[in-house]
C-alpha cells in the first residue's frame, strides 16, 4: 500500500481543488496567487509575464458586491522588481517597485462599453491578513502567502462610507467624473477610517484613472493571471515606487495590500450598469511554496525560514528577481 506524507498528500489535495474550480472558473479563496492561475516557474521561483511586464508573483480576486451585469469581474496586481545590486549603495532608495494593475472581465463582455473610473491607494492599512505560520513558528507569519479581504483590514462601516460617497460623487458630477473623484476624495476624512493609509482617518496617496477606452492586453505569453482563462485583460493603472534593496524593503513593498476603489458608471445606451456602482477590493501578491517530498521540505529556503533567518532567506532570493 502507498503511503504518503502528509506534506504530499496536503498538495496534492490543494492542487486537486485548483484545478477541479479553475474548470468552472471559480476561485478557491477570496484572493490568490500564481498557484491558482499556473503561473511558469523559473527555478522555484513564481514568474508571470503580460505584455512587456515579467512579475515575482501575482493577486488575483473578484470585485465584490457588483450589479449581475458585473459578476465574475475580477481585479488583478502583479509586481516587477529589479534584480538586487552588490554594492554600498544598497541601502538607497533606488530600486524601482512597479506595480501593474488590470481588470478582467468575461469574454463576452465589449470592453468598449466600460466607463467609470479606478482609485489606487498606494498607502499601505494599518492592519494586515492573516498568514501561515512562518516554518512552524506561531509568532511568526508568511507575509507572502498572507491573503483576506478588505473587511479583515478596514472597517466594514470605512468601506461603506467610501463606496458610497465615491457613487454620490460619480453621479453628481458635473463634468470628467474621475476629475471629480480625484479632487473630492482628497478633501474628506471619515472617523470610520482611521488606519485605512496607515494611520489617521484620511485616504492616504492616491491615483485615478479612467475606465474609458481602454484597449485589451493581448495574449501572448505562457502566462495569463485570471480564471477562466477565456476571461480578457485590459490594463487599468500603474505605479512606481522606489525603495531600497534590502529584504525588509521587499517584503514590505512587493507583498503590501492595496486597497483599489473601482466606479462602474453608465455610458448612454451601450452601458454595462444601469446606474452606478461602486466597489472596494484589497489586492495583494499571494505566494504559496509548495512542500517538497523530501525529509528536509519543511527546511526549504523558499518554504519555511525560521522567522529569525526570514529576512536573509529573502534576501537570496531578491537576487534572482532580475525582472527589468
Amino acid at each position: 500500500m502507498i503511503q504518503l506524507k502528509p506534506f504530499t498528500l496536503a498538495l496534492a489535495l490543494s492542487l486537486f481543488i485548483s484545478s477541479t474550480l479553475a474548470e468552472d472558473g471559480e476561485l478557491s479563496s477570496s484572493l490568490v496567487g500564481c498557484n491558482e492561475v499556473s503561473c511558469p516557474k523559473k527555478g522555484a521561483n513564481d514568474r508571470c509575464t503580460v505584455g512587456d511586464n515579467t512579475f515575482l508573483g501575482i493577486g488575483l480576486s473578484r470585485i465584490p458586491d457588483v450589479p449581475s451585469s458585473l459578476e465574475g469581474f475580477s481585479l488583478i496586481k502583479g509586481v516587477n522588481v529589479s534584480a538586487a545590486l552588490a554594492g554600498k549603495d544598497n541601502d538607497k532608495a533606488t530600486r524601482p517597485f512597479k506595480s501593474f494593475y488590470y481588470l478582467g472581465a468575461p469574454s463576452d463582455v465589449e470592453t468598449k462599453d466600460l466607463s467609470g473610473c479606478v482609485v489606487v491607494f498606494h498607502d499601505v492599512p494599518s492592519k494586515k491578513f492573516d498568514g501561515p505560520e512562518l516554518g512552524g513558528n506561531p509568532n511568526g507569519t508568511d507575509v507572502r502567502a498572507a491573503s483576506g479581504t478588505c473587511s479583515d483590514v478596514i472597517d466594514q462601516t470605512c468601506i461603506e462610507k467610501l463606496t458610497e460617497k465615491a457613487t454620490k460623487l460619480a453621479d453628481e458630477a458635473d463634468g470628467n467624473v474621475c476629475t471629480t473623484l480625484e479632487r473630492e476624495l482628497k478633501k474628506v476624512s471619515f472617523d470610520e477610517c482611521n488606519g485605512f493609509a496607515g494611520s489617521g482617518s484620511n485616504l492616504g496617496n492616491f491615483t485615478v484613472k479612467s475606465l474609458d477606452g481602454l484597449d485589451m492586453v493581448k495574449n501572448s505569453s505562457g502566462c495569463w493571471p485570471i480564471q477562466p482563462k477565456s476571461d480578457q485583460l485590459v490594463e487599468i493603472a500603474n505605479s512606481t515606487a522606489l525603495k531600497n534593496y534590502s529584504a525588509q524593503a521587499l517584503l514590505d513593498e512587493a507583498y503590501k495590500i492595496t486597497p483599489v476603489l473601482t466606479v462602474f458608471a453608465r455610458k448612454g445606451n451601450s452601458s454595462l450598469v444601469n446606474q452606478t456602482a461602486s466597489q472596494l477590493t484589497c489586492l495583494k501578491v499571494v505566494t504559496e511554496d509548495n512542500p517538497s517530498d523530501d525529509e528536509n521540505g519543511s527546511e526549504n529556503t523558499a518554504v519555511a525560514v525560521r522567522a529569525s533567518g526570514f529576512a536573509a532567506g529573502i534576501a537570496a532570493l531578491a537576487g534572482i528577481f532580475a525582472l527589468l
